[in-house]
């Protein structure tokens, strides 16, 4: 935070010493801490009041969004459709699905060969000894 070398705060020890005296810089080091764990503790309870608040702002503008979007209110942005890549609401009449059934197959089918294709594999490494190994 303050960004000190040993030598500075050596100094600052030194002149601590100085000024206070041995007597008292135990109980100056004392309050000095308990000062600094308040400070931290305010710092910290700022910190997480201020998430909390941020946290309940979101869900706030969330659920009025939901509500918006549950009656039907045309102040709602559309959506973008840009990255996905479903077609356009106008677009979905026409759109029945056999898109995905198709891709769900060509992806059960790759899925199917490199299962067929690990298990031939496995048997055939099975055979093979370890590398290093003597075999006795």
């Amino acid at each position: 935070m303050f960004d000190l070398a040993w030598s500075e705060i050596l100094l600052v020890g030194i002149v601590a010493l100085l000024v206070v005296g041995p007597k008292e810089l135990p109980d100056l080091l004392r309050t000095v801490g308990r000062w600094m764990r308040k400070a931290r503790m305010m710092a910290s309870n700022f910190q997480s009041t201020f998430d909390q608040m941020m946290r309940d702002e979101e869900l706030a503008k969330t659920r009025q969004d939901l509500e918006r979007a549950m009656s039907g209110d045309p102040a709602l942005p559309k959506p973008s459709y840009a990255a996905n890549p479903r077609p356009q609401p106008e677009e979905e009449e026409d759109w029945d699905g056999d898109e995905v059934a198709h891709a769900v197959a060509d992806v059960t089918k790759e899925t199917d060969a490199a299962a067929k294709a690990a298990e031939a594999k496995a048997p055939a490494e099975a055979e093979k000894p370890p590398a290093g190994s003597t075999g006795a």
